[in-house]
């Protein structure tokens, strides 16, 4: 068999589009592989492509993929099968024992629960348990941050599929200031973490802004709609990339400058507070800093927290606000 450019990559994108629908085209399956692996493709190619999962001997692979004449498009008749079972190497097989260890840290959300579960069927479909220490005498060699199980993480399955079918969720959703609750239909478009809290951001229908934020954990009787939604076109890295969080105020992002110990700056060299983040001074007596951040709660919160072992150079306003914030938290020991 000819190789051509990127096959494996178009193996990989055949075998998780044909996982993931009952029936796919030929025409589909050119135009995502042309976008995710920025090459051309003939349909002519990508009819090769499937007849070598099916029957190359050399790959091994023996896909089950079956082609309806009436409905002219490909299917797999196992919907269980995936060619991800095939070629582990030992680095592979090491990169999926450390994951399967150290996702247990998410054990208790149900999703990830999933994940790890098909991580261990992996392993042992290829039987590559060899001389590895056996699950029930194993001992931690790697302990992550354990943080406890949040009210509404049983709700993120169903938020996952919503947004995977482009679904509409309605839920019932209540503030903590508030004393009543309110139905609520949202066309999901990120599911986003915040120091161990899950958030869902969408577009309430007949608004355009997909940025409304509700809280997973103040989320009550949620439910997937049959109603479909046309995802918006809107860049999330791009939106919290000046923020601390999940606040973004409509306010233009500022140059903040800080100025820290030497001893702290050690810690700020090797995990920077913002991706922002560029140094100004480094020496014996000081490591001054600058991030360019929209401020909100969030990054008070995270000034506030070093105490002494920082001071905000500028600008006024930040300065100002350090000082208002420190003063209340004086008079709480007055």
């Amino acid at each position: 068999m000819a190789i051509s450019k990127h096959p494996f990559g178009r193996y990989q994108v055949i075998d998780r589009e044909l996982g993931r629908k009952d029936w796919l085209k030929t025409k589909e399956l050119r135009e995502t592989i042309e976008e995710e692996l920025s090459i051309v493709v003939s349909e002519r190619m990508i009819n090769e492509d499937i007849n070598a999962m099916k029957d190359d001997p050399l790959l091994g692979y023996f896909a089950p993929i079956e082609y309806n004449k009436n409905k002219k498009a490909y299917y797999y008749t196992d919907k269980s099968y995936t060619i991800k079972a095939f070629g582990l190497k030992d680095g592979d097989i090491n990169a999926l024992m450390f994951y399967a260890k150290t996702i247990n840290q998410y054990k208790e959300y149900e999703v990830f629960k999933d994940f790890t579960n098909a991580i261990e069927k992996v392993l042992d479909a290829v039987t590559i348990r060899k001389g590895l220490t056996n699950k029930e005498h194993a001992r931690t060699v790697v302990q992550t941050e354990r943080t406890p199980k949040l009210t509404g993480s049983e709700l993120i399955p169903l938020i996952v599929h919503a947004l995977d079918m482009n679904q509409v969720i309605e839920f019932e959703y209540q503030k903590f200031e508030d004393t009543v609750h309110k139905l609520v239909k949202l066309q999901p478009h990120l599911l986003k973490e915040d120091r161990h809290r899950w958030y869902v951001l969408g577009r309430i229908k007949g608004h355009d802004d997909p940025t409304t934020v509700y809280a997973l954990d103040r989320i009550l009787a949620a439910k997937i709609l049959e109603e479909k939604f046309e995802p918006a076109e809107f860049d999330f890295d791009q939106y919290f990339a000046h923020s601390f969080g999940i606040t973004v105020t409509n306010d233009e992002p500022v140059d903040v400058i800080l100025s820290f110990t030497p001893f702290q700056g050690n810690y700020l060299k090797t995990l920077k507070i913002h991706h922002t983040q560029v140094t100004l001074i480094d020496n014996e007596t000081e490591y001054r800093i600058s991030v360019r951040v929209t401020p909100s709660w969030e990054f008070y919160e995270k000034i506030l927290g070093y105490g002494h072992s920082v001071k905000v150079v500028s600008p006024e306003i930040i300065i100002e606000e350090v000082k208002n914030k420190a003063a209340l938290i004086t008079k709480l020991y007055q």
